[in-house]
């Protein structure tokens, strides 16, 4: 793989501009009322039943992909689905700072990996997910979420200009994790008005969006004679 220097100027410049925000930006720290979501509800023993099983959906989608395809940066992303239907149940079961922890891990690998493949730059899923994982373990160690902002909602936008400009199979994905969000913030107002929580809202409407990236990565592999993907698919470049 081979990168124009323009791209090397461009890249280089934006790690400097980054690296300066970070050396100079006050620390972001973690809102602990973050923790306090609306649905407290203990259901058949289960602590914030309805925002922790409500993770299911991830599970589903995350056995899908690894069953589903063989390559690696394939399997990195649903690996990344499977861990976070765990990670965010066992950060809901009792919500506190380290075990946000957990949870944010393995979306961050969501996040990286399909935005290497978004970009079309398969070589980079295994570095961009270590960035990833170094943003979220950044901010365990010293309590500033400035990195793991920027890893998470940096390629989100370059992923909804993708989207709607080329990649019209990820535009789903941006649509239902921007309303995901949305929900997320109005999580009180939520359940206030309906039996679920915004939260819970939440992990639903983004559990559909990793099917539907599930569906893009299907539709890259279809054969173009027959239009079926064939078992154990190994995906090629996604283009």
């Amino acid at each position: 793989m081979q990168f124009s220097k323009r791209a090397i100027v461009l890249a280089t410049l934006l790690l400097l501009a980054i690296a300066l925000f970070l050396l100079l930006a006050p620390p972001l720290h973690q809102d602990q009322s973050y923790h306090a979501f609306a649905d407290r509800r203990t259901i058949l023993g289960v602590s914030n039943f309805w925002d922790t099983v409500s993770n299911l959906p991830f599970a589903v989608v995350g056995l899908m992909g690894l069953f589903a395809f063989r390559d690696l940066a394939s399997r990195i992303i649903f690996f990344g689905i499977l861990g976070t239907a765990f990670g965010s149940a066992y950060y809901h079961l009792r919500p506190d700072d380290a075990r946000l922890f957990w949870d944010r891990l393995p979306m961050t690998i969501v996040f990286m990996s399909l935005f290497a493949l978004a970009i079309k730059q398969r070589a980079l899923v295994v570095p961009f997910v270590l960035v990833g994982v170094a943003s979220v373990t950044w901010w365990r160690i010293t309590g500033n979420l400035w990195p793991y902002a920027l890893v998470q909602f940096g390629p989100m936008i370059v992923l909804i200009v993708i989207a709607f400009r080329s990649e019209p199979g990820l535009r789903p994905v941006v649509v239902l994790y921007g309303l995901s969000k949305i929900t997320e913030f109005f999580d009180t107002q939520i359940y206030a008005v309906s039996p679920l929580s915004g939260h819970t809202v939440k992990h639903i409407l983004a559990g559909v969006a990793s099917w539907y990236i599930y569906r893009w990565i299907e539709t890259k592999t279809r054969s173009p004679q027959t239009g079926r993907q064939p078992a154990s698919a190994s995906v090629p470049d996604v283009s």
